[in-house]
């Protein structure tokens, strides 16, 4: 599985986590789309910590979004 991680610094702003997502999402997402069997996965492990990935529990095409249990 292809993943990136993200933890964002103490007193980032949301938009600059929010463009950290978005980078990811789209280096994921082409990787996704070049294998064409999974779709993107990002998963909010706690309060600025995330990871994008490429999942075989997602459909082609799709990104989903989740909360990892515990997460604030």
């Amino acid at each position: 599985m292809h993943e990136v991680t993200l933890e964002a610094a103490a007193g980032t702003g949301w938009n600059v986590l929010q463009d950290q997502l978005d980078t990811a999402h789209e280096a994921v997402r082409c990787l996704a789309v070049s294998g064409r069997r999974h779709g993107g996965l990002v998963t909010r492990h706690g309060r600025g910590t995330y990871t994008v990935a490429v999942s075989p529990e997602v459909p082609y095409g799709m990104t989903y979004e989740r909360d990892h249990e515990g997460a604030p």
